[in-house]
C-alpha cells in the first residue's frame, strides 16, 4: 500500500544469548526469529518428554516396591519354616530391593527436576528475548486469522495494482487493535486504507488499516486500544491491514515478528 518495498528489518544479533540490535538483512533478521520461535517449542517439547519419562519410570519403580511388599506379605513366617536363616535372607533381599527402587525415584526425581531447571531457564531467556522485539504486542486482542501475504502483488484491473506492503489480520468486526509498542498514535484515512492509525514509535511506525472506528490516539502505551477492526476502505471483509516501518524507513515483513507475539 505504500511505494516500493526495501526490505529491511530490524536487526536480531546474538551476544552471548539472543539480543536486539540495530539493522542488518532481512534474511538474517528472519532466521533468527525464526530459529527462537523453533527453539522455544524444542525445549517446550523436552520438557514433556522430561516430565512424561519421569511419570512412566516412577509407575515402573513403584510396581516393583508393590511386587516386593507383596512377596514379603505372602512369605511364611520364619516359625513355620526349617530354614529360618534363608527365608531371612530371601525377606532382605526384598527390602533391599524396595530401598533400591526408591532410592532410583530419588534419583530420578532429582534428575529432571535439574534438567527441567535449566530448560526453564533458556526457554525465559528466549521469551525475554522475544519479548524485546519491536513488536511487543499482537495488533489484534482477540480471535484471529495471521496471514503470510507480504509482498503479494495486489491486481486492480484498468486501475492497475500494487505490491501487498503489510500483513492482513483476519478480524470479526469491532475486534480491538492495540498498539504493538509505546509511541504517539496519529489517525489517517484514504480511499484504499479507509480509517487508519499510524503509531510513532523510537523504533519506526505502524500503519493500521481498515478500521471501523478510532480507539486512544496521542500517547499510547502496549496495549492501548487504538482502534477496532473494520472493512473501511478498499477491503473486501472486516480485517487488519498492518504494515511496520523500521526508522520510519520503507515497510519490511513483519510476519515472522508477528508470530513470536500474536
Amino acid at each position: 500500500m505504500r511505494g516500493r518495498t526495501t526490505r529491511r528489518v530490524v536487526a536480531i544479533a546474538t551476544t552471548g544469548s539472543l539480543v536486539l540490535a540495530g539493522l542488518v538483512a532481512a534474511a538474517n533478521a528472519e532466521s533468527s526469529v525464526q530459529a527462537a520461535l523453533h527453539q522455544k517449542r524444542t525445549i517446550q517439547e523436552r520438557i514433556d518428554e522430561l516430565h512424561e519419562t519421569r511419570r512412566v519410570r516412577r509407575v515402573a519403580l513403584h510396581q516393583r516396591i508393590k511386587k516386593a511388599q507383596a512377596i514379603l506379605q505372602e512369605t511364611p513366617g520364619t516359625v513355620r519354616v526349617g530354614n529360618r536363616a534363608r527365608v531371612q535372607s530371601f525377606r532382605q533381599r526384598q527390602l533391599e530391593r524396595i530401598e533400591d527402587a526408591r532410592a532410583q525415584e530419588r534419583r530420578l526425581i532429582k534428575n529432571i527436576r535439574k534438567q527441567v531447571h535449566t530448560l526453564r531457564a533458556k526457554r525465559y531467556e528466549i521469551a525475554s528475548w522475544i519479548s524485546s522485539l519491536p513488536l511487543q504486542r499482537c495488533p489484534v486482542d482477540g480471535t484471529l486469522t495471521l496471514n503470510d501475504n507480504f509482498g503479494i502483488w495486489h491486481d486492480h484491473g484498468e486501475e492497475g495494482g500494487h505490491t501487498h506492503q503489510g500483513v492482513d489480520i483476519g478480524a470479526a468486526t469491532g475486534t480491538p487493535i492495540v498498539a504493538t509498542f509505546d509511541g504517539n498514535a496519529v489517525s489517517n484515512s484514504s480511499d484504499a486504507g479507509g480509517m487508519a492509525v499510524e503509531v510513532y514509535g523510537a523504533g519506526g511506525y505502524s500503519y493500521n488499516a481498515h478500521l471501523s472506528a478510532y480507539g486512544k490516539l496521542g500517547t499510547v502505551e502496549v496495549g492501548d486500544v487504538i482502534g477496532y477492526v473494520g472493512a473501511t476502505g478498499n477491503a473486501t471483509g472486516p480485517h487488519l491491514h498492518f504494515e511496520w516501518h523500521p526508522a520510519d524507513g520503507d515497510a519490511v515483513d513483519p510476519f515472522l515478528f508477528l508470530t513470536a507475539v500474536c
